[in-house]
Formats: structure tokens, sequence, C-alpha cells
């Protein structure tokens, strides 16, 4: 009898059969990151079961770093990249959740101060389950013919969200640096780099503007980017909408949306080409 064998990959369960199925899809969590500031030693987190069928989940914490093109990977599989783990001061309950269709749950979280002051870092991780019935028998899965035994990739959606612990007064400093304008095909990217400049790390809107001054509008904006104390500084692309032509005068802010909400962490101009 010959085997064909799978290689599991991270969030995947290997289960007998010749197909592939999505476990969680309509799982969602909010907010989209946790910070406890100085003082600050609770939170809640809400999962929300957006599907029409019963879920299970488990909840975790998981130590993951940033790279420098801003991939969020798993702490364990860079071990030579050191992080400030919150692991072991961020405490949370329940850690397993059945959930019906269109049902939340509160995750209640709490945290307690680091041995010196600082940043520290976690990430919770809300995996959703497969049911029981999920998958082939071992009738069907002996049935493919030829002596061959099959298996089903099963891939586990999960969500994660920073929860960030600061004990002191946050350092949010940054910079922008290397803007470029590149075409691919016929879209038209901006590409920079944001330098953290702080002990802490950054988080906010990169917002695009065309023009300067008073009279600068906003074209688009990437919601959401942060750059982590593990790296100095990450790159990031943002697609341009069409019309930009060439000597068009852009302005790039990046505008704080953690400890000083609303803040302009840095600014630079450039000319489209």
């Amino acid at each position: 009898m010959s085997l064909r064998f799978l290689i599991p990959a991270f969030a995947l369960l290997l289960i007998a059969g010749s197909a592939e199925a999505q476990v969680g899809a309509d799982l969602n969590i909010s907010p989209k990151r946790v910070v406890f500031g100085p003082g600050e030693r609770s939170a809640t987190v809400y999962i929300f079961n957006q599907g029409d069928s019963e879920a299970t989940y488990t909840v975790e914490t998981v130590d993951r770093i940033m790279m420098a093109d801003g991939q969020i990977v798993a702490a364990a599989d860079r071990p030579e990249i050191a992080v400030n783990s919150a692991g072991d001061l961020v405490q949370y309950t329940p850690r397993r959740i059945t959930l019906q269709p269109r049902e939340s749950q509160a995750i209640r979280v709490r945290a307690r101060p680091g041995a010196a002051a600082g940043e520290y870092r976690t990430h919770l991780t809300v995996t959703a389950l497969p049911s029981e019935d999920t998958g082939f028998t071992v009738q069907q899965a002996t049935q493919p013919g030829g002596g061959e035994v099959s298996l089903q990739v099963v891939a586990l959606f999960s969500v994660s969200i920073p929860v960030i612990v600061r004990d002191g007064p946050a350092d949010t400093r940054a910079a922008i640096e290397n803007p470029t304008i590149v075409q691919e095909g016929e879209a038209r990217l901006l590409s920079l780099d944001l330098v953290r400049l702080g002990a802490s790390s950054v988080y906010g809107d990169v917002e695009i503007l065309s023009g300067q001054g008073a009279d600068a509008k906003i074209i688009t904006a990437v919601r959401g980017v942060a750059v982590y104390p593990e790296v100095a500084r990450r790159t990031m692309v943002a697609a341009l909408p069409a019309g930009i032509g060439a000597g068009q005068i852009l302005t790039v802010i990046y505008r704080d949306d953690d400890a000083h909400k609303g803040e302009v962490l840095a600014m630079t101009t450039l000319v489209a080409p």
C-alpha cells in the first residue's frame, strides 16, 4: 500500500480525506489591539461567531515578532530575534468557548506590571476548532483506490491581536524615510520606510495627501500600521489612486492612533515623477 503524505503547516490540521476545507472563517474579534498603560490592568475582548453553525474556539497567548517587511511571525520560528514578552504578565479567561450562530462572548484580560519599566507584548490568539464530523470516516479515507490512503487538509482559521503592557510613559517617536513612487503594471505604488525613533512601539495611520499645507487633501490612507520594538524600521507600500500626474506634490503623514491619538508622528513630502 502506498501513502501520500502531507506536511502540516502552522494552523493546519491534517484529517483523512482528499479535499481541502476551512474551519472558522466567520470568526471576528474586537478590539483589534489591547494596550495597558501605567495603572491600567483590565480589559475586555469580544469574539463573534458570524457563521451559520455552532463553533468552538481556543484562546491562548502566543509571542510573535515583526519582520522588516511588516510580516508578523511566531517568535518560536525566529529565536535569534529578542522580544520583550508579556506572556507571563497577561491572564485571560475563558480559554475555550463554544458559540452558537451570531453569538458573542467576552474574554476578560488582566495584566500585572513587569519586573522593569518598559514595553512588553504578546498576542492573544483565538483559533476555531473543527467539529467532530469534519473530514472523512476511515472507510471513506480508504476508498480512493489503487491501494492509497489520502489526507484532507483542514485549515484552522486563527485571529491574533497584540496585547501590550507598558510600565512608564510611552516613548512614541517616528520618522518617514525613502518615500518612492514605483510603477507596477498599471498601478502606481508609494513605498516608504516607517522608522521607530523611541523605545516604545508606534501605531497609527499613514495618510497620503495631494498638495501640502492647509490646502492638502487626503487621497488615500492605510490604517493601523505599527512598528514594534524588535525592528527599527519597516517598509510599507500603499496603492495610489489614478490621476497622480508628474510633478504633483504629495504629503505623507504618519498620525498616532495609540498613546497620543491624532498627533502627527512624522511627515514628509515628495514630487510624483
